[in-house]
């Protein structure tokens, strides 16, 4: 927490208010954290050790640690994206006993006897994550996937799969796997803003077998 506040009043913290006003005044980030100057992030956001791309947006509320976040990710409200664990194969899974900074406020170990800190999250792109879901440590979630909200996810999700549940499983995918394939290989969300907007009526119309050839040579 320290790490947090003291980056708050940072030099560092100002300048990138200054280059990016749609950055709430009101969230946290470490030294650890780079935001792209291309993003929105609400107010009571706190990100940790995270990396956020272009065109990617967080809801309020939402507690992000150890993440890369690809490019025009949207992510809602209330979301908690790979947070600390506790030590569930010892006798207790209160921290008091294994960690001398801990969440009791209390310090009765004389070292650290657990890592908390959880495996690092990789979000692709064009993923979007509904209001209040849980993503754990060190899953990686695929290019274009949909996680329905209230959703916990405990395994890799696929590229283009629409997740749900608790524990989150695959519904569906978005898309038939041909088009995923072709999607994935034109790795569209690494062109510039201007090849994008210029090709901006390939985003605007729902995809179908019948148009989905015209779709990628626009794309393409």
């Amino acid at each position: 927490m320290s790490g947090l506040i003291r980056n708050y009043f940072s030099i560092r913290r100002v300048k990138k208010q200054l280059q990016n006003r749609k950055i709430s005044f009101f969230m946290f980030y470490d030294e650890q954290t780079t935001i792209s100057n291309k993003t929105r992030i609400q107010r009571f956001v706190v990100l940790r050790k995270c990396s956020l791309g272009d065109y990617s947006y967080i809801g309020y509320n939402t507690n992000i640690y150890h993440a890369d976040i690809g490019k025009f990710c949207s992510i809602s409200k209330d979301v908690s994206i790979g947070l600390p664990s506790h030590p569930v194969h010892y006798l207790s899974t209160s921290p008091l006993f294994v960690n001398p900074s801990n969440g009791t406020g209390y310090s009765w170990a004389d070292k650290n006897y657990f890592d908390p800190a959880p495996a690092k999250v990789r979000i692709g792109n064009d993923v979007w994550i509904g209001m209040k879901s849980t993503i754990m440590g060190g899953i990686h979630i695929g290019n274009g996937a949909v996680v329905a909200a209230h959703s916990v996810v405990t395994k890799d999700v696929p590229p283009y799969a629409i997740v749900g549940g608790v524990p989150a499983k695959v519904i569906r995918y978005r898309f038939p796997e041909d088009v995923i394939e072709r999607l994935e290989k034109l790795a569209w969300w690494n062109r510039s803003d201007d090849y994008l907007k210029e090709r901006i009526s390939a985003f605007q119309q729902e995809v179908s077998v019948q148009n989905s050839d015209r779709l990628m040579e626009i794309l393409g």
